[in-house]
């Protein structure tokens, strides 16, 4: 079964270890309700319970929407696991699988090549709004020396604009933090409105540099799609998470 993806963007994949994207050319997957097979088991909210057999370290975050970037750029010692409040993971580490947690939220994973660096982003309304992608950029840029316009994204699976009603409270700082908000918030009554938080994203990107043959996007609806999603509003409640992770091959 193939997976839907925007036009023109990068194909997309779905198999027993989750959707995949083109765009990323190191190992990586957003996860569903089913897949990875095997991998629920081991990271629970905010911490790793235990180790995984295909992922010999594994390092996810406790999530408080902000735009905070957790570098790991040391060797991580066998079976170290860890706990660590943020929403972004970057690393330069091999075999180190780093994950983040979405229940209609947007997954966002890179890649650079030169400098083999990975990533991977927790982006909710408020994150992106206060500029979490080009945080990450930053930050690789200064961490790790990569080069932004050679950063490979792949922006997985969120609720879509079909089913993203906002009203003011993220419509007003939308509107006055980035001035091209017509293009992604459509108004439907007043003070409401419905937003496209991946477009969103993918301009962010755009305007990072990043050309648009290296940002592939898959977008499925976690809200829509109650056979593959968990989604935050559509059962008003946390029930489960999809999990979103990238690693470096062995050096």
């Amino acid at each position: 079964m193939n997976a839907e993806g925007s036009p023109g963007s990068p194909g997309t994949g779905l198999s027993e270890s989750g959707l995949t994207s083109d765009a990323i050319p190191v190992r990586h997957f957003f996860g569903t309700r089913h897949a990875p097979l095997g991998l629920n088991a081991h990271i629970q909210l905010g911490q790793v319970t235990r180790g995984h057999p295909e992922f010999p370290f594994i390092v996810t975050l406790k999530q408080i929407h902000s735009t905070r970037v957790v570098v790991l750029n040391t060797p991580r010692g066998p079976g170290t696991l860890e706990q660590t409040e943020g929403d972004v993971l970057v690393t330069n580490q091999p075999q180190t699988l780093i994950v983040v947690r979405t229940a209609d939220c947007v997954p966002v994973l890179l890649f650079e090549k030169a400098t083999g660096v990975v990533g991977a982003i927790h982006a909710g309304w408020r994150g992106t709004v206060d500029g979490i992608v080009s945080e990450t950029i930053r930050t690789c840029v200064e961490e790790f020396g990569a080069n932004a316009e050679q950063m490979h994204f792949a922006i997985g699976p969120s609720i879509g604009p079909c089913c993203y009603e906002v009203d003011e409270p993220v419509i007003g700082p939308l509107r006055s933090r980035y001035p091209a908000w017509p293009g992604v918030l459509r108004q439907t009554t007043e003070g409401k409105g419905v937003l496209d938080l991946k477009q969103l994203i993918h301009h962010q990107i755009r305007a990072c540099g990043i050309p648009d043959d290296q940002i592939g996007r898959l977008d499925h609806c976690t809200h829509c799609r109650a056979d593959l999603f968990y989604s935050y509003r559509r059962e008003g409640q946390v029930i489960g998470t999809m999990f979103s992770g990238i690693m470096l091959p062995a050096a």
